[in-house]
């Protein structure tokens, strides 16, 4: 390995927070201390804990900042801008620079270094030590040209720090679009008067930048209509990004629509962009909006209105060029005459209306349905052909479809699985809802209750998991967020 490549090297496995601990040990040989940290100075006039280094380190550190409103000797020290020793005392008016986080006895050793960048300042670097008279006139003398150092290696890993943000982005937009980019119509099968009259409003609106309301019952195909809106609007090449509403208490909801920065609550160890900064340019998503929390619904319609917002814990306006598709399976107009949701939002989102009829109403389209999903299936199951008798494909067409065209996938599936020999007939046919008590087959002894019955046995299953391979929601063929709403409506936990 030549000098470039083992250079190479070691800057790919130097990451900031590396970088700046070897910085740290190597004033330690310097500086005899028992406690360095690191803080930068804010745009909301704090200063922020970036890094600590020591063996008095805790946990409360991680996540600490001063408010320099009321810390007017910080202040004083960034202004001149030179090394100061601080001599701790039983005065009341003292004030401790870690009290609460770090136990020092009386009289230890502190130094307050700023970090300064061209005159302006930075951060601030603190040195304590247990022991008293350990920063000695030297030691401050090198310490006020060691700061010049830290300063830039500050700026380097919050720049670096910046861009690995940037790029976490790039792979979310880049994951929110995969899947988008093959035909525009992809799983919108049918050609009933009601439906075409749907996709005839989606040619018109989606070369616009006005918003768009997509109504329906759960299961009708919502996100694929507002996937196709993307595909064929001006913003085709700018992200999609989703969110779901539903089971979002106000934080949450906050801190997911326009992110958060670092300790602006518990948990948040660092800094975060929301969906709707992740958006701009192109389309936010909002499914079951009719569930978004109503505090937060005066700020989504000022970044909605004004195109600029702030995250959860900063001041900082950030702006943003937004087109909002939402979606709903409720009556917000209902939710807005009892208070639930707020007018001026609503009359915000429903520009253009987009209403998709459930699957009993437009019943001639199962046939076709039926047959794309057994062409994916075939995809799925290593090609294997699957074909569909008469009988079975009759019980199809005479199913109410409460759940709509995510039950008739669902129940394809199922029928899929069982069927030995790709033929699938009416005792493979297993409906997720049933209006009789239950539905047995004789050939494979297997019954199915209601759906509230299903649930609760899938939820039994697998010990109250709702995600991931072995979760409730993978069991009953659901998407995650689906089985939650539907859970909350059914009053189950």
């Amino acid at each position: 390995m030549n000098g470039v490549d083992l250079l190479q090297s070691h800057l790919n496995y130097l990451s900031p927070q590396k970088t700046m601990e070897i910085v740290l040990d190597t004033i330690n040989e310097i500086i005899p201390y028992e406690l360095a940290v690191i803080l930068s100075k804010e745009p909301n006039n704090f200063l922020k804990v970036r890094y600590a280094r020591g063996k008095l380190v805790n946990d409360k550190l991680k996540n600490y900042e001063i408010p320099l409103s009321s810390r007017p000797d910080i202040q004083e020290v960034l202004r001149i801008g030179q090394v100061k020793l601080v001599e701790e005392t039983k005065d009341p008016r003292h004030n401790d620079t870690y009290k609460g986080i770090v136990d020092l006895p009386i009289g230890h050793s502190c130094m307050l270094a700023p970090l300064k960048i061209n005159g302006d300042p930075f951060g601030l670097m603190t040195l304590d030590h247990s022991q008293c008279d350990m920063f000695t006139p030297q030691r401050v003398s090198i310490a006020n040209s060691l700061s010049k150092l830290i300063a830039l290696a500050l700026a380097q890993t919050i720049v670096n720090d910046s861009l690995l943000n940037e790029k976490e982005t790039l792979i979310y937009e880049r994951n929110s679009l995969i899947g988008d980019i093959n035909t525009v119509y992809e799983g919108l099968i049918g050609n009933t008067p009601v439906w075409l009259q749907v996709v005839e409003k989606i040619k018109l609106v989606a070369p616009t930048d006005s918003h768009v309301m997509i109504l329906g019952e759960t299961g009708t195909g919502k996100e694929l209509v507002a996937k196709a809106i993307h595909a064929l609007s001006k913003r085709s090449t700018k992200p999609f990004i989703t969110l779901n509403c539903s089971a979002l208490n106000y934080n949450l909801a906050e801190s997911e629509l326009f992110g958060h920065e670092k300790g602006a609550f518990t948990g948040a160890v660092s800094s975060r962009r929301g969906r709707f900064e992740l958006a701009d340019g192109g389309i936010l998503f909002l499914d079951e909006i009719g569930d978004l929390p109503l505090e937060i619904q005066p700020k989504l319609l000022r970044a909605i209105q004004e195109g600029t917002f702030e995250r959860l814990g900063s001041e900082k306006t950030i702006h943003a060029d937004v087109r909002i598709i939402c979606a709903t399976n409720i009556d917000l107009e209902q939710k807005v005459k009892e208070g639930k949701f707020r007018e001026d939002l609503f009359y915000r989102l429903n520009v253009f209306p987009i209403y998709l009829p459930p699957l009993s109403e437009r019943k001639d389209d199962i046939y076709l349905l039926t047959n794309y999903f057994l062409e994916k299936l075939s995809q799925k199951f290593d090609n294997k052909k699957f074909v569909i008798t008469k009988e079975a494909m009759k019980l199809l067409s005479e199913n109410p479809w409460y759940g709509n065209i995510r039950e008739l996938q669902n129940t394809l599936e199922r029928a899929a699985i069982l069927s030995k020999d790709g033929t699938i007939r009416t005792s493979h046919i297993i409906f997720e809802k049933n209006s009789n008590a239950k539905f047995s087959t004789k050939e494979n002894n297997l019954s199915i209750g209601s759906f509230e019955e299903e649930t609760k046995k899938a939820l039994e299953i697998c010990n109250g998991k709702i995600y991931g391979k072995d979760g409730a929601a993978a069991l009953l063929k659901l998407k995650p967020t689906t089985l939650q709403s539907k859970m909350k409506k059914l009053k189950l936990k």
